[in-house]
């Protein structure tokens, strides 16, 4: 195989959680002395959870091919990953100097480390470096900075920064780049006390993307008790409401839920809010099972995962 069709095979064998085959297309490209080589054989030992082999790798792969500046990013990330911030801020400022490097990507990611290193100060200051050219890096900038005000208690900022972030959003911006610029907005919300706007804001994070942040939020937020409360585990079948450009038959979904209630029926009110009004009545369990009572929870959902379609014919 060439360079192109190795690459597609490692990079499909990783999604396929398929290391084996992965490692060994890796591999080929290193006999062909190709650094892209490197970063795939560290991405198989990083998935592995053996980052400081990963690492290793990737410096093996920066003293024989220093100009690729993907190398130097992605060793950059596992240094931070690994807690060795100073070696991963040395990466990212290396790659500033290799032509064709994406700066704002090189400063984000600088200032996350700052962040996670308990300087977030110095994290602001990094972001400022960010030109903003590319709507982009501009929304991820805006949700690094958000984030940060957020955790200084800085709430009246954050919320001006997430806002700065939607601004730059346009039809092709990702629904997951926005979510969090909305959940950003409602920490602020609810830290200053709103806890209207708090609720409206990260509702609508969760209508766009669902992630543990949001979800956290809902439950903090709310905060509902009962010594009867008990952790479930349901998987849901309803109809979508909107037909699909290539199949206008109706179309039946999966999804499935960690929540707290305390029944199924308390469980099944709280899943219908996470899907449309128009699909809420479709609802009804496909298959649940109760794990363990947890009276010292907060009721709502813990995890859930995206929509699997199928045709509504068929049996599931």
């Amino acid at each position: 195989m060439d360079v192109d069709a190795l690459i597609r095979e490692a990079e499909e064998a990783l999604l396929e959680q398929d290391y084996d085959r992965a490692q060994r297309a890796a591999e080929q490209l290193l006999e062909l002395q190709h650094w892209s080589g490197y970063e795939w054989l560290a991405r198989v030992h990083a998935e592995r959870e053996n980052l400081p082999r990963a690492i290793a790798i990737l410096q093996e792969g920066v003293a024989k091919a220093p100009r690729a500046w993907a190398l130097w990013i992605y060793l950059g990330e596992l240094r931070s990953d690994h807690g060795d911030y100073d070696g991963a801020l040395a990466a990212y400022d290396t790659a500033l100097g290799i032509d064709g490097i994406d700066s704002d990507e090189v400063h984000i990611n600088a200032a996350i480390v700052h962040d996670r290193a308990g300087r977030p100060e110095d994290a602001l200051m990094r972001l400022h470096e960010v030109i903003g050219t590319r709507e982009r890096a501009a929304i991820a900038a805006a949700r690094v900075r958000a984030n940060i005000l957020n955790e200084l208690d800085r709430p009246e900022a954050a919320i001006a920064a997430a806002q700065a972030g939607l601004a730059r959003a346009n039809e092709e911006t990702m629904p997951d780049e926005i979510a969090p610029l909305h959940t950003a907005i409602a920490r602020a919300s609810w830290a200053r006390g709103d806890r209207e706007a708090a609720l409206r804001e990260v509702w609508e994070a969760l209508r766009l993307h669902a992630d543990n942040s949001s979800l956290w939020l809902v439950r903090e937020i709310e905060s509902r008790y009962s010594e009867r409360s008990q952790y479930f585990r349901i998987s849901v079948r309803g109809t979508w409401h909107v037909a699909f450009d290539d199949d206008p038959e109706p179309q039946g979904f999966l999804r499935k839920f960690d929540v707290v209630a305390e029944d199924e029926q308390e469980a099944m009110q709280l899943i219908a809010r996470m899907e449309p009004e128009e699909v809420q009545h479709t609802l009804r369990i496909h298959a649940v099972e109760m794990l363990e009572y947890v009276p010292d929870q907060p009721k709502g959902i813990y995890w859930c995962t995206g929509r699997v379609f199928f045709p509504e014919t068929e049996e599931q």
